[in-house]
């Protein structure tokens, strides 16, 4: 498994990625299919798309820092 940074992937990449996932963008954050902004499931906080983190094998998307990504890690350790 090749991991691919998204930091200085351009804008209209990362929207493209997450129209294949099922969200969309307004241009500053993640939006759901309703339209509605996505938050990280562990810390509660509107995902941006300049800091949107997507962990390889899945399709959550997750605020870039490192309380979610351990809170992640602890969920799905099972799954890896």
């Amino acid at each position: 498994m090749k991991l691919v940074s998204l930091k200085d992937v351009p804008k209209e990449i990362k929207a493209e990625l997450l129209q294949q996932l099922g969200y969309n963008t307004d241009g500053t954050y993640v939006l759901d299919k309703k339209g509605e902004i996505v938050k990280d499931k562990y810390i509660d906080v509107d995902i941006k798309i300049s800091n949107m983190l997507i962990l390889p094998g899945s399709t959550i998307i997750l605020d870039n820092n490192p309380l979610s990504i351990a809170a992640y890690l602890e969920e799905y350790s099972n799954d890896l």
